[in-house]
């Protein structure tokens, strides 16, 4: 099995475009109609949630730091004249005044600055429009798994495997967001109007299984040697096991829905 996972943005594109199709269906059922909606896509990373919003009929400016990400972007989705990529940050976004109908950051929002990047969203909504928060995660329940993550706990440099970014500072969390990032929205008047939350399963390969433990946040900080040895030990486990299967991992989508009152 391949267990070299250096060149992040590549390794992301193959193995993390599993955004379930419940989540258009819950927006839906919502009356959440991104069809023909001016959309802002932030922290979009490759792509896989712009083409997605382009195939339900939005307009989609997708948001990106890395310069890799975006290249390999542009070529995911290809002549699509509804997405267009430009270089900013969730708190420095570079998009016009009262422009979107819709904000929309998927498995983000951990990596801002909070209270800058919800002071942007306001910025670039419309009066009234919406901002998505949506956040995706695996649920550590097999043998497989919690051997897997005892390996990654091993060869981390930490006590213990901490969350992501401003996940790790919170005191307290609401339906797996940080108290914190609540205050941000209230602030600038982006008043939460419903929270929901679906739980399915995804079935992996062993080297599926090694390419999302690979691009988790938890690995993003391992050096070169430190990631080595534990995709390696990961692969021994995975080898050991009678035959390779699909393992049924438990996720959980969690999406925070929040309407500008700012005026």
């Amino acid at each position: 099995m391949k267990t070299n996972f250096h060149n992040y943005a590549e390794e992301y594109f193959k193995h993390r475009n599993d955004i379930p199709s419940v989540f258009f269906e819950e927006l839906a059922k919502r009356n959440i109609d991104v069809s023909g909606s001016k959309v802002a896509d932030i922290g979009a990373g490759p792509g896989f949630l712009s083409k997605a919003l382009s195939g339900h009929g939005a307009i989609v400016d997708a948001v990106e730091p890395s310069e890799e990400f975006i290249e390999i972007g542009k070529k995911y989705v290809g002549n699509d004249d509804r997405i267009s990529f430009t270089k900013g940050t969730a708190e420095k976004t570079g998009l016009a005044d009262d422009t979107y109908d819709i904000v929309i950051v998927m498995r983000a929002w951990h990596w801002f600055d909070s209270e800058k990047a919800a002071k942007e969203a306001r910025r670039i909504l419309k009066p009234d429009g919406i901002l998505i928060v949506a956040d995706i995660g695996f649920k550590v329940s097999s043998k497989m798994m919690k051997d897997s993550m005892k390996i990654v706990k091993k060869n981390s440099k930490h006590e213990e495997l901490k969350p992501a970014g401003s996940k790790d500072d919170s005191i307290q969390k609401i339906n797996g967001f940080p108290v914190e990032w609540f205050s941000d929205w209230r602030h600038e008047k982006l008043d939460l109007e419903e929270f929901f939350k679906h739980e399915y399963k995804v079935k992996f390969t062993d080297q599926e299984w090694l390419g999302r433990l690979g691009t988790s946040s938890w690995l993003v900080s391992f050096k070169k040697k430190q990631m080595d040895k534990t995709m390696e030990k990961i692969a021994e486990l995975l080898n050991s096991m009678d035959d390779e299967k699909k393992h049924k991992v438990p996720h959980v989508l969690n999406v925070a829905i929040l309407r500008n009152k700012h005026k």
